[in-house]
């Protein structure tokens, strides 16, 4: 299509380029068809004011909606718990869920004087990223069935040992 046939309101957009598809030859020819026809300056501006105004409203209707949705899934996420057996494994395994946690811990620790003594701050991103993410996406009570499985399992395996390994030697 040429630009000739197209009308003032969309030689306007394609001339402002407010959605950044036309290309800069596109948008000259369109301004100077603008400049044929008679349309001036100020009304240019006016008009492409009013347009940005419009399009940054419905933008802003857009990530209104996103919002929306996702305030939405989150409520339907609060409610959502693990099976039981899903928390069983939780449970008999904790120390090897714990273990990759532990193992980035315990190398923080052995240098740290390492981390106190740079400029480069700790990293703890890595420790416990299932528990993270949980919480980020707003699932409540699956991220405390997790915890309670976690704490408890660590419990029984650390009484279990103390109870095989020291208690018989007192």
């Amino acid at each position: 299509m040429k630009i000739k046939e197209y009308d003032t309101n969309e030689l306007l957009m394609i001339a402002n380029n407010v959605t950044g598809e036309y290309t800069d030859k596109k948008v000259r020819q369109a301004k100077l068809e603008l400049y044929r026809r008679g349309v001036e300056d100020k009304v240019i501006a006016d008009i492409m004011e009013e347009k940005e105004e419009a399009f940054m409203r419905r933008l802003d209707a857009a990530a209104r909606a996103e919002q929306a949705r996702l305030d939405k899934e989150r409520e339907k996420n609060r409610n959502v718990s693990y099976r039981w057996w899903e928390l069983i494994p939780m449970l008999l395994l904790a120390p090897l869920y714990m273990n990759n946690g532990l193992r980035c811990l315990s190398g923080m620790i052995l240098l740290l004087p390492v981390h106190l003594l740079s400029w480069t701050p700790v990293d703890f991103s890595d420790m416990f990223r299932e528990l993270r993410r949980l919480k980020e996406e707003k699932y409540d009570l699956k991220f405390k069935q997790r915890l309670t499985a976690l704490i408890a399992g660590d419990l029984i395996y650390f009484t279990g040992v103390w109870y095989y390994f020291i208690s018989p030697n007192l």
